[in-house]
């Protein structure tokens, strides 16, 4: 019953007003005049709570009707004071009073009003507490900064992450301007621009994501992302703000754009790599491109050779004469060859010792000079080598670099590998070449003589002529047995062992016809070679020394600080023919293949050697293999 409490106050007025025009005996328009008042003050109440029973809370509703019934009880009691106290001494002796029920009509009709007033007032004042302790509840909590300013500019609001963003005690903010936390440059655009905005209400930037920079208690700019909106309370014309600190998301960005960048310039460079026609072309592309992608200073590549990395190229001419080849299991740049994984270091001045250099890793002695590199990012390019850049500030390259750095190993690795092939077709279609060569003229020679023989042999019966045959078809078949050889086996080398260079010489000695020829070893050394190819230079220098020297040559074998030597007591090798010999085919002897010293040169380039032919003691041929 609560909800039509009013509607009810209203009904009892309506009967009181109606029994009390039934039972008044005054003339009717007197009675009119005492009853018309709170008549329609009940009419209208009952119209009223009905519209408030729809519409408003029973808690109000309550509200309304002990302000309605207070505005009756006050309003029979102010009838009463009149009647009985300043009126009564005129009321005839006898006569009943009448009570006159305007004043209570009057009273409750202005109680309900009145009440209808505050209990608005109250429900509104509760519902801006609810909403300011929301709003505080949610600020408080944020970890954004939240910030409400004036028409003025004046900071009316900040929350506690405000503190934290800026350096501000929150205390210290309220009553300042908000130009406070922006620097200098951006101070009087936004009073302009709020000035504009509260003249013509028309914006002229988004509210919604606005990126400009702060200004810290100690000056520091920082980037800032704010959106806010605006509100009135009361006669105040609000703006709240939600500002945070996109510095980490910036940072993020200029990564991803310099990483975009980068990977930009790398496709430049290996368009570069991949055009170099030859290994020293490719490493010298990738030492200048890499200071091209990467923020370095000088970059530089050592290739493998043996056990050392040798430094083959640097974007730095200068400094490559600096370099000196070291162990591959030394130093930064042996440790990423051997794991074959990319090495960042942020600061070489930490990991630097007394026993590790970064001469090493192609630098400078390490001293107090402060040009030396600090950052190097160590590359390795698969079995060929290594790529270091190195920068002179501490903690250049990222974990972005990294990637690239895969990328670009890549691309080198690539372009070497197609140089490698480009090289093996080609030494492939000179062999075919080659082997064309010797079918058309070096096997047709003997051919020709064969055949001639044979038919002068069926001419005449002659029997000398079948030794000529025998000859021919001699040297046909050794000729064929060397082109074999160089067809099967090539360049290719097998497994390699430590043999004697002793053992391995008196074997291939008693594999050749060697007549009254002799061999004397002055000193051995052990050798890291494939022992069947080894026994097959050493037969085929051999036959070239008693080819051309005859059957009673000396041929005497010897160690060299870094190899071996064979040489003869023939004749020689005149200076203008020495760089000729070791062609396929090239022979000044009538009966030879001009194949053996092919044979020879090709083991020793499998095996990473080098032959050079030189004069010998007793003025014969001597060749010298080396590095070995």
């Amino acid at each position: 019953m609560s909800r039509w409490s009013v509607t009810i106050l209203g009904v009892i007025l309506l009967l009181t007003t109606l029994a009390r025009a039934a039972i008044d005996t005054d003339e009717p328009v007197v009675d009119f005049i005492e009853v018309v008042l709170p008549f329609g003050v009940g009419i209208g109440l009952i119209v009223g709570g009905i519209w408030l029973a729809r519409t408003t809370s029973i808690a109000r509703i309550k509200q309304l009707s002990k302000w309605t019934l207070g505005g009756a009880i006050v309003g029979v009691a102010v009838n009463l004071w009149f009647v009985f106290i300043i009126s009564l001494e005129q009321v005839p002796s006898g006569e009943p009073v009448v009570l006159n029920l305007n004043g209570a009509g009057i009273f409750m009709a202005a109680g309900v009003l009145l009440g209808y007033y505050a209990t608005g007032l109250q429900a509104r004042e509760h519902q801006l507490e609810l909403s300011e302790n929301r709003f505080r509840a949610l600020t408080e909590n944020s970890s954004f900064a939240v910030i409400s300013i004036d028409e003025t500019s004046t900071i009316r609001y900040a929350n506690d992450a405000t503190e934290e963003l800026f350096g501000y005690p929150t205390t210290d903010l309220v009553g300042k301007s908000l130009t406070t936390l922006m620097p200098t440059r951006f101070r009087e655009a936004h009073l302009e621009g709020l000035s504009q905005y509260l003249s013509k209400e028309t914006q002229t930037i988004d509210w919604d994501g606005l990126e400009l920079a702060g200004l810290r208690a100690d000056g520091e700019e920082f980037p800032v992302e704010i959106s806010f909106g605006e509100y009135g309370v009361a006669d105040d014309h609000l703006f709240t703000g939600v500002i945070q600190d996109i510095s980490d998301r910036k940072t993020a960005e200029q990564q991803l754009r310099d990483h975009t960048s980068k990977v930009t310039q790398l496709h430049e460079v290996a368009t570069e790599i991949t055009s170099a026609d030859s290994r020293e072309q490719v490493y010298q592309r990738t030492a200048d491109g890499a200071v091209d992608v990467f923020p370095a200073d000088v970059a530089r590549v050592a290739t493998m050779d043996g056990d050392q990395l040798v430094p083959a190229a640097s974007s730095d001419q200068g400094s490559i004469d600096q370099c000196q080849p070291v162990s591959a299991t030394l130093g930064y740049a042996g440790q990423s060859y051997q794991s074959g994984e990319i090495l960042r270091l942020d600061d070489l001045t930490d990991t630097r010792s007394a026993a590790q250099s970064p001469r090493q890793d192609g630098g400078t002695q390490p001293d107090a000079d402060p040009a030396e590199p600090r950052a190097l990012l160590s590359i390795p390019l698969g079995e060929y080598g290594v790529l270091q850049a190195f920068a002179y500030e501490p903690g250049a390259f990222s974990a972005r670099d990294e990637e690239v750095a895969e990328m670009l190993a890549t691309h080198v690795t690539t372009a070497l590998q197609r140089i490698e092939a480009e090289s093996t077709i080609r030494r492939e279609r000179d062999r075919l070449e080659e082997f064309a060569s010797i079918l058309s003229h070096d096997l047709r020679n003997p051919l020709n003589v064969a055949q001639g023989r044979l038919e002068l042999l069926e001419m005449t019966g002659e029997l000398e002529h079948v030794d000529a045959i025998d000859r021919a078809l001699d040297r046909m078949s050794r000729l064929i047995e060397d082109m074999l050889t160089l067809a099967r086996e090539g360049d290719a080398v097998g497994e390699t062992q430590a043999v004697a260079l002793r053992t391995v010489a008196n074997q291939a000695w008693n594999n050749v016809a060697t007549e009254a020829a002799s061999l004397e070893i002055v000193s051995s050394v052990q050798l890291e070679a494939d022992h069947s190819r080894l026994i097959q230079l050493f037969e085929n220098l051999y036959r070239n020394a008693i080819e051309h020297g005859g059957d009673g040559v000396t041929i005497r074998l010897g160690a060299l600080d870094s190899g071996f030597f064979v040489e003869d007591t023939g004749s020689g090798i005149p200076e203008d023919e020495r760089n000729d010999v070791f062609q396929s085919g090239y022979t000044t002897n009538q009966d030879g293949t001009g194949f053996g010293l092919a044979i020879v040169k090709r083991i020793v380039e499998a095996h990473g050697w080098e032959i050079t032919v030189t004069e010998g003691t007793d003025g014969g041929a001597r060749f010298e293999v080396s590095g070995t």
